[in-house]
């Protein structure tokens, strides 16, 4: 039972992470094109965004994780979704990618807010620094990161709730292990309990992370006064 449970948790993080990843990425991407001044890319992103939001992660899990089953010959993708044999890893990649786009225009948003924190001004001092594109994005992101990383870890946290989706197909996760072996012996209380506990770890994790980032981007003179602001609400 250890290793398996092991094995589970294990996927559950690597779905999380690439998943993630992926939809922090594409976030960015939203993020740029929807404050873009072409009206093309805006619209097409905006859509974009607005695509992402609407639907429901389980919906799109679903879909894709369908789809791709019903794929007789598929591609000879990556193997490294550990737990998931080979015959089935193009349905996790699935899934990851489905999972990617439901969080994406979430944080996307999140994104747009923080950077209109910055102001207009803050923004046209950054370019009358002659900075390049890339070192100005990196620039406008580093200013942020204070004010966006709070509600992204809040958003990466409910994305590994999201990853429980996989457990519909046969992707090995933690919450896959914990229904089957709950089912098998009909120790319900106690595997269910193990699993809270290991969600909960992991969710305290990326907490902890996202916390230890805020800091050090956040000025300390506004970090004690959110400290004060804390103290009094």
């Amino acid at each position: 039972m250890a290793e398996e449970l092991w094995v589970g948790t294990i996927g559950t993080i690597v779905l999380w992470a690439i998943s993630g990843a992926l939809a922090i990425a594409s976030a960015l991407i939203l993020a740029a094109g929807s404050l873009s001044t072409n009206k093309t890319v805006h619209l097409l992103a905006r859509a974009g965004v607005n695509s992402t939001r609407s639907v429901p992660t389980s919906v799109l899990v679903l879909v894709a994780g369908m789809g791709m089953m019903r794929v007789s010959s598929a591609p000879q993708l990556p193997n490294i979704y550990p737990g998931t044999s080979a015959s089935f890893q193009h349905v996790a990649w699935s899934i990851v990618l489905a999972l990617a786009f439901g969080s994406a225009g979430h944080l996307a948003e999140i994104f747009i807010a923080a950077r209109s924190t910055l102001g207009q001004f803050r923004l046209e001092q950054m370019t009358v620094l002659g900075l390049s594109p890339t070192s100005r994005a990196a620039l406008v992101m580093r200013e942020c990161a204070a004010v966006a990383l709070p509600p992204t870890g809040a958003r990466l946290v409910h994305h590994l709730h999201n990853t429980a989706f996989a457990a519909l197909f046969p992707v090995t996760d933690l919450f896959g292990f914990v229904q089957g072996l709950a089912s098998a012996t009909f120790r319900v209380f106690e595997f269910i309990a193990l699993g809270c506990i290991i969600y909960v770890a992991l969710s305290g994790l990326i907490w902890l992370v996202t916390r230890v980032l805020e800091a050090a981007y956040t000025p300390p003179a506004a970090s004690r006064a959110r400290r004060r602001a804390y103290v009094w609400s």
